[in-house]
């Protein structure tokens, strides 16, 4: 029959087969996690890329048209001085007017 010092140490070796276990147990469900994680990441990551690479494609495209607007508008400084050489040429106009009417006057 079996004694208590029998008992405890199949008692013991319980203990030690359950610790092992679990440490199994423990172990392959590190790796199954591990696994989903990376597969979850992949299948997240795919989302987000089919899902934002349009909108920043489109976004690039349209800074790039602005770009292009702005290469084609004129120099600011240059509409300028377009602007006072317009300016000059109307008071040109108005006194070249006022003379030719005194000349027609005059005759």
């Amino acid at each position: 029959m079996l004694d208590e010092k029998d008992l405890q140490a199949i008692a013991h070796l319980m203990d030690l087969k359950m610790a092992q276990q679990k440490q199994e147990i423990i172990g392959e469900l590190d790796t199954k996690l591990a696994s989903q994680k990376k597969e979850i990441m992949g299948e997240v990551s795919a989302l987000m890329e089919s899902y934002f690479e349009p909108k920043f494609n489109l976004l690039a495209d349209s800074l790039a048209a602005v770009n292009e607007k702005l290469k084609a508008l004129p120099d600011p400084d240059l509409m300028d001085k377009m602007q006072e050489e317009l300016d000059l040429h109307h008071q040109l106009l108005k006194l070249h007017t006022k003379e030719i009417n005194a000349l027609k006057k005059a005759q």
